[in-house]
């Protein structure tokens, strides 16, 4: 469930050896005593040169260059080795009279390194370039050019292939995001991961800015970014952060878990309009979101499930990533990940709750058995992570965890072709407890986010791919996408079972900002198939808005789009996509119902709340809501909402926070007509119910709840808090009557009309007749009884028409009026 920036084509997941080798890059940043020209290996070396260096033809200077001197025409003053190897002039230059050679490299970080602290402003433009060359290792290889911060979280690597014995050029040019702003260092190397540690050489490295950062707009607040276009059903929320979505189906109602991504977010440093500055890094995240909906694109936010550290169900953990959840007898299974180190349960009474922790550890790896773990079954640098709980038709359970792109210890390194990462266990009846040892599952370049979905007696196996892997076509997928493999048996995955590419990386469908990581989930709810996972629309909707494109730091929202099948039964391609999926059933407004029910909203939080949820009870007092951070010119937006013949008042809970404010009910727009006006009236800061009259409210139209601040008020007061909607129908009583009409003539001269009417209803009631030819009153027909008037129209030929016929009664203590229009055709006399 890592996130990797856009595009960072590596992984820095670290084991506990490497970030402590990494110890010392920090300290050598926050060091004063560390110049720029020193080396930060165990035996510090001077960067002046060794001797005196004899200067070559003139190599003329790169104007504004914001690297150290890339020419290396007598020196190399400015470039370090933090991680071994050694740095030396050499006389194999591109132009010039020298280059920069690495040697004896034991790490792929350990090409040369440059200070670009505070060097990279956020939105301006930038150009870099530089030449290499390699003489050993294979015939092409790819190197990368790259940015990181001082801890290595959240890199951005630029890179290109070179062949073998050749001086190639590199040319990049972007935009500066807050990851490079925030940018310790500038280093040349070959991707982790690969292997490769051949010596080689650069030149004519240069960094120039090409371009200032646009202004940047006025914005105040970030609750003021649109960051779900209205219309649009994805991401499934505007107003948070979620990762790595699950599903589970609990009386009839789809739920969603996801990472607290916002808890991160939350903890992480800010500029001064909020947008993030430090990338996501996930340590602070201890709780799991849940939403839920039953038409798809209206999702009620029941906030988040306390898991890790103190007052969470499983306190022991640290974190809770990754969720899985499933429902058994009744009682939800929550599987978590506390971080890479192992999968963890927590069962609950319902989808929210309450949660009990049943073993008080892990279930992987602290169950599993030493037997195991001591014959290798988890090689070094295995992450015990990113559950998926599957229930066969049989009612057998099995537990998919694992991940990374290569584990092991030399000379046995698994790569990321075939890292063999992922396993499979089977769950005893209780759901907690492991029946077996872990199998091994091979899938072609994996690397985390195991996922399993049956349909139509196959098993489809899925799974994030790695940042190294070499694609290739039937065998091993792209980059960074959603892989997948079909088998017989849920515990038979050998790479044989590949079955192709799922979902590419999201940068594919949502650019610049929106890749990194992919994690996904399939499954069926009422008849169709669905696909969910995660993007990082929300703060690339925020980086728009503030001038800065791609400014996202991983900081992902949840998903959904169609899952589609050929005939042979593999996976059409999914499409990302920002439309989403189709409501599939209109949404019922005359009931109680969560104010944080959203399909939309601007300016809006959530809140928790120790009332009890009227629309769901069965969530045992936990998970209930409500609307927060209300201000003038919020709103909530409901999809599809079908009031049918009419609605006749909305009701809400509130609690008023100022004087005056209200709530206008518009329909189909933010701007669209007003049908009901809520005032936000009680004592400040009491919970209160409040009611409006609606008119005009008939069919199906999207509903929008405006808030409306009174005249004077500050700015950001907050309005109110509001728990829940209610509307009422506009029922007329029934009032039915069936109206017959028949023609003859009179005296053979004049057309005589006969109208006569049967009184369906319970009670009695008065029936008056309206023609071109007069009115007739028919006075009081009993219930069931029928009763007629006679009209003489004084005329030989009456022409086609119409009457009206008009009932009243008394019902329930209310006169009722209905009217009933009546074609007349041609008659004549004659």
């Amino acid at each position: 469930m890592r996130t990797i920036d856009n595009d960072v084509r590596r992984v820095r997941r670290r084991s506990a050896r490497r970030v402590a080798a990494l110890a010392g890059v920090t300290a050598l940043i926050a060091s004063s005593a560390v110049a720029i020209g020193q080396s930060a290996s165990a035996a510090p070396v001077s960067l002046a040169p060794q001797a005196v260096v004899a200067a070559g033809p003139e190599v003329p200077p790169v104007p504004g260059n914001l690297l150290p001197d890339g020419r290396f025409a007598g020196d190399y003053v400015g470039w370090a080795n933090t991680r071994g190897g050694t740095l030396a002039l050499s006389t194999d230059a591109a132009t010039g009279t020298h280059s920069l050679s690495v040697t004896g490299r034991e790490n792929t970080q350990s090409g040369p390194f440059a200070n670009v602290s505070g060097r990279l402003e956020t939105g301006a433009t930038y150009r870099m370039s530089g030449k290499l060359k390699y003489t050993e290792g294979a015939d092409t290889q790819r190197f990368n050019f790259t940015f990181c911060p001082t801890n290595f979280n959240g890199c951005a690597d630029y890179g290109t292939t070179f062949t073998k014995g050749e001086w190639g050029s590199f040319t990049q040019q972007f935009t500066a995001e807050a990851k490079h702003a925030a940018a310790g260092w500038f280093f040349v190397e070959t991707p982790w991961g690969s292997g490769a540690l051949q010596d080689f050489a650069v030149d004519e490295l240069s960094l120039i800015k090409i371009a200032d950062a646009p202004e940047q707009p006025a914005f105040t607040s970030l609750e003021q970014v649109q960051t779900k276009p209205i219309g649009d059903h994805n991401p499934l929320v505007g107003h948070k952060f979620g990762a790595d979505p699950h599903h589970l189906v609990y009386n009839g109602r789809l739920y969603i878990y996801s990472t607290d991504d916002t808890q991160q977010y939350e903890a992480n440093s800010k500029d001064a309009n909020g947008l993030p500055t430090q990338s996501n890094g996930y340590g602070a995240i201890t709780r799991l979101n849940v939403m839920s909906t039953s038409d798809m694109v209206n999702w009620v936010d029941h906030g988040a499930v306390p898991i890790a550290r103190e007052g969470g169900a499983a306190p022991w953990a640290r974190n809770s990533w990754a969720p899985a959840a499933i429902e058994k007898d009744g009682k939800v299974y929550l599987y978590f990940c506390d971080s890479g180190t192992g999968t963890a349960v927590v069962v609950g009474g319902s989808p929210l709750g309450p949660w009990t922790d049943p073993l008080g550890k892990k279930i992987v790896p602290d169950t599993v058995s030493r037997d195991y773990i001591a014959s290798g079954g988890f090689p070094a640098g295995m992450w015990l992570f990113d559950p998926e709980v599957f229930i066969d038709d049989d009612g057998q359970a099995y537990l998919y965890f694992g991940g990374n792109s290569q584990i092991g210890t030399a000379p046995n390194v698994q790569g990321p072709q075939n890292p063999k990462s992922t396993r499979v266990v089977k769950l005893k009846d209780d759901m907690v407890t492991l029946d077996g040892d872990p199998v091994e599952i091979d899938g072609p370049g994996m690397f985390e986010a195991s996922s399993m979905f049956k349909r139509d007696g196959r098993y489809y196996y899925s799974y994030s791919s790695n940042f190294q892997v070499k694609a290739e076509a039937g065998k091993y997928p792209r980059t960074g996408a959603i892989a997948y493999m079909m088998t017989d048996d849920p515990m038979d995955l050998p790479a044989s079972k590949y079955a192709g590419e799922a979902f590419l990386n999201q940068s594919t469908f949502f650019g610049a900002g929106n890749g990194g990581n992919n994690h996904s989930d399939m499954f069926e709810f009422k008849g169709e198939t669905y696909f969910t996972y995660h993007a990082q629309t929300r703060g690339a909707a925020w980086a728009a808005a503030l001038g800065t494109p791609g400014s996202t730091q991983g900081y992902r929202s949840v998903h959904i789009d169609k899952l589609e099948f050929n005939e042979d039964g593999t996976i059409k391609p999914i499409v990302g996509t920002r439309a989403g999926v189709e409501q599939v059933e209109a949404f019922d407004p005359y009931r109680t119902f969560e104010a944080e029910t959203l399909a939309w909203q601007l300016g809006l939080a959530v809140t928790k709340t120790d009332a009890p949820s009227v629309e769901f009870p069965e969530h045992n007092g936990g998970g209930n809501m409500v609307l927060s951070k209300v201000d003038d010119g919020d709103f909530a937006g409901i999809s599809g909402v079908d009031f049918g013949d009419g609605a006749k008042t909305v009701s809400a809970r509130v609690k008023p926070l100022v004087a005056g404010g209200s709530v206008q009910v518009r329909l189909d727009q933010v701007d669209g007509p007003v049908v009901a006006e809520i005032p936000l009236t009680g004592a400040l800061g009491e919970w209160t119910t409040v009611q409006a009259d609606v008119e005009g409210a008939t069919g199906e139209h999207d509903v929008f709840f405006v808030f409306a601040a009174p005249e004077g008020a500050e700015d950001g007061a907050g309005l109110a808090e509001v728990d829940n909607w209610a509307f009422e129908r506009d029922i007329a009583p029934v009032l039915p009557f069936t109206v017959d009409v028949t023609d003859r003539c009179l005296a053979g001269k004049f057309v005589s009309l006969t109208i006569g009417v049967t009184n369906g209803a319970a009670v009695p009631a008065s029936f008056t007749v309206e023609t071109p030819y007069g009115r007739r009153g028919i006075g009081a027909v009993d219930a069931g009884a029928a009763a007629s008037t006679v009209v003489n129209t004084k005329r030989a030929v009456v022409p086609e028409g119409a009457i009206t016929v008009s009932a009243t009664a008394v019902v329930d203590g209310e006169r009722v009026d209905v009217t009933q229009e009546i074609a007349t055709p041609v008659a004549r006399c004659g």
